[in-house]
């Protein structure tokens, strides 16, 4: 055994395990500069697989079994051959394969290796066989086609005077594959999916005794199946595999391929051969209707050619001996043969090097187009791929029509870039995952247009990671558009429910700008506020430093926790916008190009319509403001407000808020929301965890609480005198006088005395004495509580009840609905859960 096989063996022997060069000096008794060199080779030749930095880590790569005689084993067919192993070891029989593909690509090779692997594994006996049968030689007559697969019996014909067991039979225990599948008729179709179905079948002339089989089927067509095989039969066949035409293997399969056949030509005249590089050349771009049998027979025409002019000749030459020849004998290694043909490894890394370079230089992106494209002259040479068709529509695709990218495509070299593709394609594999050198530097400079990049290489190379090397294409297809992309400073996102809702008004928006405004991100009806937030944050996390803000546009859900959720995650201006529309979309990716400052775009989206919510700062507002929120409702708030607003100097902005919405906000702990809030003003006591000052307006009816107001507003920049007049209103506000004042329609003496009574029942059944500025506040929620319940008259089917919680707030309903009865009666009102609620809230504390 060669030396370069035992360093195979011991990683084979083991190929869960990972291996460092040293152990597997020390296990053989060999220097660690020779091992290194031969797993070096193994590497090379796709055997064992290469990890980590210093120490390497080796380990031998799955045994494929038969599998490894096809070529793309590890790589375009990997899953195709998954599937295969799967209709091998499916229990209890392996389970039915339909093959499909172009003539010429290998379906019989590869149901051939199917029953070698079958065999290998010992699913099915090493006496079994493999029957094969070609459908298309019996087109013309169905009845030969029905006897040669299930037999006949003596009689069944003219001519048949002996039983004869068919291909069926033959194949029990074993396989049988039927070729050119869709040949075969009707009839012949229903008795297969028949015996699939139940493991017997008649033979021609038998209709008393069945035979009974355990056969494994294979399948294979060049057609569409849906058009000429029984729909019966099909659902017999679970699994269905398609072969691709030969142009459509990667590179470095076409070339084994190539190489493969020129090998086994060096067997059969038993000569090396040296062959031209242009032919290899031209082998490789060949797209001919019997694919790899074709370039076969074309390899083989090219050999018999050169042997029979020059017969006692070794090497062999094939092509023009002054040209470029590659030595091909009857034991190269295929796989690290072809390798070595395009090994353009250090070329990829020079430019690499070079790409840093120019950066540090800044030169322009054609002046790094031309060092690249020189580097790699070698390799354009080489190959002459056609694919910039498909390349150029791909990026019109998924950059031109989604991102709304205007390219002057006369500026991309398409063909070249394309090139570069397959040359990414081949080396994949000889550059490792961690190294990110290159990705940092161009994101620094270009991370919008680096962002694109990647969405683009996700859809050329879709089963692979985007390593560090692949970013030598940037400059090729960006470099021209990339200044373009970076004049954007917003990260400006649309979000949306649906399958296409928001990546289709993406597509119209950017469309109409002309550039990369929005991304857009579809999301599923059930999304959480979480996930979306995590979607957001992977974006944010890909972009730019140097961005202005963040702009997010979406359907529907609490703008505050939007905010709350992507503010956690960015320390940008930030700006979120809901019920998102097109129109809505595209004012705000107009003004993002515009390059309009970030308060300009916040304030035009308050504009958007009533139905439409927009925030951008955090908390209430932007600016320094005192909070309003009376347990007795919007309308004394409002009233507070209007007295604050008529008599301060309008350095403060005055919010009202819904009590309850204010004590959650409390209660959630979040001092940033009230980062610009001065103090709160409310009716009740409010315990809080956070450090907010909470006045209770009643107790500027107090001499100290009036003074602790004066000084805060003072400290915000309120002027004395005008503030004096404030509390001067309040005071009248918050008295039996002030009570009079505002009841509208109702008359003060009959509705003060009233409730100066209910609030006796209260004391009376719980036995307290409340205080007086208790009292005025019950007085005032109440009175105006009557007045609101007469104007606001509903229906009882269109209140909202209150489930309460507690024992004590149960009581407290009951007694409620209780001592408000005569009040309901006489002016024929319905006093509503909420408003008991509110009125719990006050006394809770005496009760």
């Amino acid at each position: 055994m060669r030396t370069i096989d035992k360093v195979y063996q011991v990683l084979a022997n083991n190929t869960s395990k990972k291996y460092t060069t040293t152990q597997v000096a020390q296990e053989l008794g060999l220097t660690r500069g020779d091992v290194s060199t031969y797993l070096t080779k193994l590497f090379q030749r796709g055997k064992i697989n290469k990890t980590g930095t210093r120490p390497f880590y080796w380990q031998a790569k799955n045994d494929s079994g038969k599998f490894k005689k096809m070529i793309g084993v590890d790589g375009s067919l990997k899953k195709l051959i998954a599937k295969c192993q799967e209709t091998i070891l499916y229990p209890p029989n392996g389970m039915p394969l339909l093959i499909t593909g172009p003539s010429g690509v290998g379906k019989s090779f590869l149901a051939r290796l199917i029953f070698e692997e079958a065999r290998r594994q010992k699913v099915i006996s090493p006496k079994a066989k493999f029957v094969v049968l070609n459908a298309a030689d019996y087109a013309n007559n169905t009845e030969i086609l029905s006897s040669a697969l299930f037999g006949y019996k003596k009689g069944a014909f003219t001519g048949a005077d002996h039983d004869s067991l068919g291909l069926v039979d033959q194949a029990d225990q074993g396989y049988l594959f039927l070729d050119e599948v869709h040949r075969l008729n009707f009839e012949s179709q229903e008795k297969l999916f028949s015996l699939m179905d139940s493991g017997q079948f008649y033979p021609l002339g038998e209709n008393k005794k069945p035979h009974r089989v355990q056969v494994r089927f294979l399948f294979a067509t060049t057609e569409n199946v849906d058009n000429i095989l029984l729909k019966t039969f099909l659902r017999r066949i679970p699994l269905q595999i398609y072969m691709p035409k030969y142009i459509d293997r990667p590179l470095n399969e076409r070339l084994q391929i190539v190489l493969q056949a020129f090998v086994k030509e060096a067997q059969t005249v038993h000569r090396q051969l040296k062959v031209e590089q242009n032919i290899l050349n031209k082998l490789l771009q060949k797209d001919l209707p019997g694919n790899i049998g074709s370039i076969q027979n074309e390899i083989k025409h090219l050999c018999a050619s050169a042997f029979a002019e020059n017969p006692v000749e070794d090497p062999i030459i094939i092509g023009q001996p002054n040209e470029a020849l590659r030595l091909i004998s009857s034991d190269s290694d295929v796989i690290s043969f072809g390798r070595d043909i395009i090994d353009f490894v250090p070329k990829i890394k020079k430019v690499i090097s070079e790409i840093k370079l120019f950066l540090q230089q800044e030169k322009t992106a054609a002046e790094i187009n031309i060092m690249i494209f020189e580097i790699l002259n070698d390799w354009f040479k080489l190959t002459s791929v056609n694919n910039a068709g498909n390349l150029k529509r791909n990026f019109i695709q998924k950059i031109g029509s989604k991102y709304g990218v205007n390219v002057d495509f006369a500026k991309i070299d398409w063909q070249k870039s394309s090139q570069i593709i397959e040359l990414i394609t081949l080396v994949y594999d000889q550059f490792d995952d961690e190294d990110a050198s290159l990705i940092n530097l161009l994101r620094m400079k270009f991370p919008r247009s680096i962002y694109l990049f990647n969405q683009f290489m996700q859809s050329v190379l879709p089963d692979k990671k985007i390593k560090d090397f692949t970013y030598i294409l940037f400059f090729p297809l960006f470099g021209s558009i990339s200044p373009k992309i970076e004049e954007i400073n917003y990260n400006a996102i649309l979000l949306a429910h649906g399958k296409k809702t928001a990546t289709s008004i993406q597509a119209v928006v950017n469309s109409l700008c002309g550039n990369y405004i929005f991304e857009a991100f579809d999301m599923p009806i059930d999304s959480s506020i979480k996930q979306i937030n995590s979607k957001v944050q992977e974006y944010l996390d890909q972009q730019g430093k140097n961005t202005v803000g963040t702009i997010v546009l979406f359907d529907m859900g609490s703008l505050n926790q939007m905010f709350k959720e992507i503010k956690s995650i960015s320390n940008k201006e930030l700006l979120v916008i809901n019920n998102i529309t097109t129109a809505m979309a595209l004012d705000v990716g107009l003004r993002i190009q515009q390059k309009q400052k970030f308060k300009e775009i916040a304030k035009a989206s308050t504009k958007y319509g009533e139905t439409t919510g927009s925030q951008y700062y955090q908390g209430f507002s932007d600016q320094k403001n005192v909070i309003v929120a009376c347990m007795s409702g919007d309308g004394v708030s409002r009233e507070i407000k209007k007295i604050m607003d008529n008599t301060l100097s309008g350095k403060l902005k005055i919010i009202t808020v819904d009590y309850k919405k204010l004590r959650h906000l409390l209660d959630q702990e979040d001092r940033l929301f009230f980062s610009n809030t001065e103090f709160v003003l409310t009716t009740t006591e409010i315990r809080n965890k956070i450090p907010i000052e909470i006045i209770d307006i009643y107790d500027v009816l107090d001499k100290s609480g009036a003074l602790h107001l004066t000084t805060l507003l003072e400290n915000s920049g309120e002027k004395l005198t005008q503030i004096k007049v404030m509390i001067e209103q309040f005071i009248r506000f918050f008295s039996i006088a002030g009570i009079r004042e505002r009841l509208q329609i109702l008359n003060p003496d009959v509705v003060i005395e009233e409730v100066q009574y209910i609030t006796k029942r209260y004391e009376k059944y719980y036995n307290i004495e409340l205080d007086e500025k208790t009292r005025l506040n019950l007085y005032t929620h109440i009175s105006l509580m009557i007045e609101r319940m007469v104007l606001t008259k509903r229906e009882s089917k269109d209140l909202v009840s209150i489930n309460s919680e507690t024992e004590k707030e149960k009581e407290f309903f009951s007694i409620s609905k209780n001592i408000f009865k005569s009040v309901e009666i006489k002016y024929n009102i319905i006093i509503e859960d909420y408003e008991i609620s509110l009125i719990y809230q006050l006394l809770s504390p005496f009760i």
